[in-house]
């Protein structure tokens, strides 16, 4: 198998080496589009180019993302039925399947490694991104193979050349749409019931989507200046939303349940209520590291035994459960203070404030922190969502499942980095696509006949 893969490996290489337009486009292509991107999108506010101040830089990292998936897509997507006629001849010499697809995947992936390594180069220099050269190949890498191995399973399914040019906008298509980039994913139409805690199905089953929040959460969380505040900010903002949209979404609910508590009309409206509040009272208790909430408190939540008392009581706990966030958030601001205080003394202030100016970007902060939603707590079957500040969020699921722009995901216990996560899960659809390939599955969809 291994010499019937070489030998396919080393027929595939010179017939490409031989045709120098292809050549030349395969690995002129990438830079010269980097090249081209990256120029239009460097965006100069005053009289030098910072990138803090380049709000094109989101759009050039998404379209990084689509850039990749599109030569790798193109790149596989005519590499078997070219070669349906040699295969038809050799068919008699009972030559390894698993060979041949094996070849064409190891040469897909070597020209990807290449055209997105010098895509990468050539963009990133441009733009002046620094520290993240490697990221950004991961992840771009890592998009084209799987493109790659979605043209070969198209390649190997169809017989026509032109069909499968006519199929590919079918599949570009749906990554814009479904990236979550071009449209915020709380705006697709997805019916009155939608429930908007996690990123939709069909965004979860786009490799833009896994790509591009991979790349946003690294470049905001993971630059070198950044990486100096994250921990810190990212508990800042949760116990902020504690304190703040949770416990007044809260003493609202308690608010409700007393006005409303003698009239008959609104008895499941107040019921729903109470229900939450004990709810989120153990919730809040476990993540403040509480005692569960007294059992008579509890108890006293029920449409029978509520009374101003039970209020009064309820209102308190919250009070001390807010109290509390509030401290956590004065600490780590303490903390993040502390660390300012430290990298001023070390570097000196001019250095910090270019470490700033060189590392971060304000676009891609106001885009992944949702500066500008009106939406910071929404309520949704029963339960309250948060929508303030996605990149800090932590993630309430612990099978994978997370809101856009996570900064890492659950399995479990455990705690797994965005950008290893949603790799993993790129290469774990590339090898479904390779199992595909092998058995010919999209092939006998399409022609079962065969």
């Amino acid at each position: 198998l291994m010499k019937q893969a070489a030998l396919f490996f080393r027929r595939d290489l010179l017939s490409k080496i031989a045709d120098r337009q292809y050549m030349l486009i395969s690995l002129l292509g990438a830079p010269l589009l980097a090249v081209l991107l990256a120029f239009f999108t460097r965006n100069v506010s005053g009289q030098a180019y910072r990138l803090s101040d380049n709000e094109n830089l989101p759009a050039y990292m998404f379209m990084c993302v689509i850039t990749a998936f599109f030569m790798g897509l193109i790149l596989s997507a005519e590499e078997i039925v070219r070669d349906r006629k040699i295969l038809k001849r050799e068919s008699f010499l009972n030559l390894s399947w698993l060979s041949y697809i094996n070849s064409k995947i190891l040469m897909m992936l070597l020209f990807s490694a290449i055209q997105t390594g010098t895509f990468v180069l050539a963009g990133n220099l441009i733009l002046g991104i620094k520290g993240m050269t490697l990221t950004y190949w991961v992840i771009l890498f890592s998009t084209s193979a799987l493109a790659s191995l979605t043209g070969l399973n198209i390649s190997s399914a169809f017989n026509s050349v032109v069909t499968i040019y006519i199929l590919i906008p079918f599949i570009i298509i749906p990554q814009l749409l479904f990236s979550g980039v071009l449209i915020k994913f709380d705006s697709l139409h997805r019916g009155e019931e939608a429930y908007n805690e996690y990123v939709p199905l069909p965004g979860e089953l786009m490799p833009a989507r896994w790509a591009y929040e991979a790349l946003a959460v690294e470049q905001y969380g993971s630059n070198r200046y950044q990486e100096n505040f994250f921990e810190y900010d990212m508990e800042i903002s949760q116990n902020n939303w504690y304190a703040a949209f949770l416990a007044e979404a809260l003493w609202r609910d308690l608010w409700e349940c007393r006005t409303y508590i003698d009239s008959s009309h609104y008895s499941a409206f107040v019921a729903g209520n109470l229900d939450r509040l004990k709810r989120y009272f153990y919730k809040l208790s476990e993540i403040a590291g509480f005692d569960p909430p007294p059992g008579e408190l509890i108890s006293s939540l029920s449409p029978e035994r509520f009374d101003p008392a039970t209020a009064k009581y309820s209102e308190n706990y919250l009070d001390t459960l807010a109290f509390h966030f509030k401290a956590v958030r004065r600490i780590n601001t303490m903390k993040k203070d502390s660390v300012t205080s430290a990298l001023v003394a070390s570097l000196g202030k001019p250095a910090f404030i270019e470490l700033k100016e060189r590392h971060t970007n304000n676009r891609l902060r106001e885009i992944v922190l949702d500066e500008f939603g009106t939406d910071k707590i929404v309520e949704g079957r029963g339960k309250y969502i948060q929508k303030y500040e996605p990149a800090y969020k932590k993630p309430v699921s612990v099978n994978g499942r997370a809101h856009f722009y996570a900064p890492y995901k659950k399995i479990g216990g455990a705690e797994i980095d965005t950008l290893w996560f949603n790799l993993i899960i790129l290469w774990l659809a590339s090898l479904l696509l390779y199992a595909a390939l092998y058995f010919k599955l999209l092939r006998k969809v399409v022609n079962p006949a065969d």
